[in-house]
């Protein structure tokens, strides 16, 4: 029977607990969980100890705090744990789940086990836990079509759901590595999913965890903003360069104006946190990667007049709470 390993590079506190006890209440629990601290300041072994006679622990205590500056470093050094586990699940310091997921998945690969990389369907909670939304991927997908749904229709995919086969993981060059890992994971799937595809485990899930302790959703911040728009434009150039050596099978008429609709979505999710002067820099920045575009100018225009009219929408609601508060 193949052996699982769960992998957690963990740093926050707040939530381990909670993602321990939905480790330990698997009703499968033919895994080993390596836990690689990055010299966080918080007390992760005591939490951990509370777990050491449910489940089998490996927990590693690095010294130097990678993950601040380095995130894949410290992935890949905490998968570098891993002794004789065929298979990895790389998952995180606060988010849950299933307490089928290891058995669900066990059930699948000895039915089809042909597949590198397995995955399960997500939902994603806030801090009390409580479910916000929930996203499903097809039964199988290939490396394009999630890399289209990436980037044109809106698939979620985070790391805490994804399963693969560490012989494979190796074999392919492991992480690319990309500034804040932002397109690193993105990257990892589409390479190991391009010789079979991505297959979901039905029947369980995992819980993403959205709070302000996380990386993804900090729009506020200027720096870890520019920092994610250059490592998408890297991110964008690694799918360019993937397609011209034929490991993608996307034509290249299409996949210039794919990566330019993915560039341009991305500017748009964030162009109210943003400045003019930021989105001129920007596209700037990814036309001169990608130096095969017309109309430039006319792209400008439009995200300046989208963000006006985001601008717009939002005094106007303001407005109009401010009245039926008055009237109230």
């Amino acid at each position: 029977m193949p052996k699982l390993a769960i992998v957690i590079p963990a740093f926050k506190e707040i939530y381990f607990e909670e993602t321990l006890a939905s480790i330990a209440a698997q009703t499968c629990k033919d895994f080993t969980l390596y836990i690689g601290d990055d010299g966080s300041p918080f007390k992760l072994k005591k939490i951990t100890d509370l777990f050491q006679d449910q489940i089998h622990i490996v927990y590693k205590k690095f010294n130097e705090n990678l993950g601040s500056k380095d995130l894949v470093a410290q992935w890949e050094r905490c998968l570098d744990l891993v002794t004789d586990e065929d298979w990895i699940w790389l998952f995180s310091d606060d988010d849950i789940m299933d307490k089928n997921c290891v058995e669900s998945f066990y059930k699948i690969v000895s039915n089809i086990s042909s597949f590198d990389l397995y995955h399960f369907n997500v939902s994603t909670i806030n801090n009390q836990g409580d479910i916000i939304d929930s996203f499903s991927f097809p039964e199988l997908l290939t490396s394009e079509e999630f890399f289209n749904g990436r980037s044109l229709l809106g698939y979620h995919s985070y790391v805490i759901e994804y399963i693969f086969r560490k012989s494979h993981f190796t074999k392919m060059g492991r992480f690319e590595n990309f500034d804040l890992a932002w397109g690193s994971d993105d990257a990892l799937w589409i390479k190991l999913g391009q010789s079979k595809g991505i297959k979901t485990i039905p029947n369980a899930k995992v819980f993403w965890r959205r709070s302000e302790y996380n990386i993804s959703p900090n729009s506020s911040d200027q720096e870890i903003l520019k920092r994610k728009f250059y490592a998408k434009i890297k991110f964008l150039n690694w799918i360019y360069l993937q397609t011209k050596e034929n490991k993608l099978n996307i034509e290249d008429s299409k996949i210039l104006r794919q990566l330019e609709k993915s560039f341009l979505k991305e500017l748009k999710i964030y162009c109210e946190k943003i400045s003019f002067k930021k989105i001129h820099l920007y596209l700037y920045k990814f036309y001169k990667v990608f130096p095969y575009f017309r109309f430039i100018q006319l792209k400008l225009l439009y995200l300046y007049f989208y963000k006006l009219y985001r601008y717009f929408i939002k005094v106007f609601k303001n407005t109009l709470n401010i009245s039926q508060i008055k009237m109230v």
